[in-house]
């Protein structure tokens, strides 16, 4: 009996979807001879008709990333007694630039396939400075890319080190996502 209402009452539920969806945005459009030319789009939406929408949701994914594994970077800082990295916005292009550059020349390196460092990267871009690092990772199939990434930083002595490293004053991390869904990390830290 549980059953059969269970049946019932989710046939009545996706009619009800079915129905509104079918009617959404035909109201009005119809005349006594057919269609008028104000009508809906009646053809299946393309890739093209989505590129803006995909391309602004990608762009708001990355930012989201950036700042979290920023956040979680001076939170790591601050568990150590260290002050937080003030972000640097023009650090910011350079590593989402090489971020994306590595997704998609699949390539993951801290020497570019020019042979260019981070050093000659950030120069290039006009920026001053004294000293510089460079964390790079990449995750894949990760709930949380950046948790999966910071801990790949912390267990590294070389990556702890730029973390934790109290000549550093500024900072940016850059993130890229491939179209394999590969999430890459490019964090500058710089004095």
């Amino acid at each position: 009996m549980k059953k059969a209402a269970l049946i019932i009452l989710c046939s009545a539920l996706m009619a009800v979807s079915v129905a509104a969806q079918q009617s959404e945005g035909v109201r009005g459009n119809r005349t006594k001879n057919g269609p008028t030319d104000a009508r809906p789009r009646q053809r299946p939406y393309t890739d093209e008709d989505l590129k803006p929408e995909v391309r602004d949701r990608r762009e708001r994914e990355i930012e989201f990333l950036e700042l979290q594994c920023l956040d979680e970077v001076n939170r790591q800082r601050q568990a150590y007694g260290l002050r937080p990295l003030e972000a640097s916005r023009e650090l910011q292009e350079v590593a989402r630039e090489y971020s994306r550059w590595m997704a998609e020349e699949k390539f993951f390196s801290h020497t570019d396939p020019l042979g260019r460092t981070v050093r000659q990267r950030v120069t290039e871009a006009g920026i001053k400075w004294r000293v510089l690092g460079e964390n790079l990772a990449y995750s894949n199939g990760y709930t949380n890319p950046v948790a999966a990434s910071l801990r790949g930083w912390m267990d590294s002595p070389g990556h702890r080190r730029n973390i934790l490293d109290r000549a550093f004053q500024k900072t940016a991390v850059g993130v890229w996502i491939a179209d394999d869904g590969t999430v890459y990390f490019t964090e500058i830290f710089m004095q």
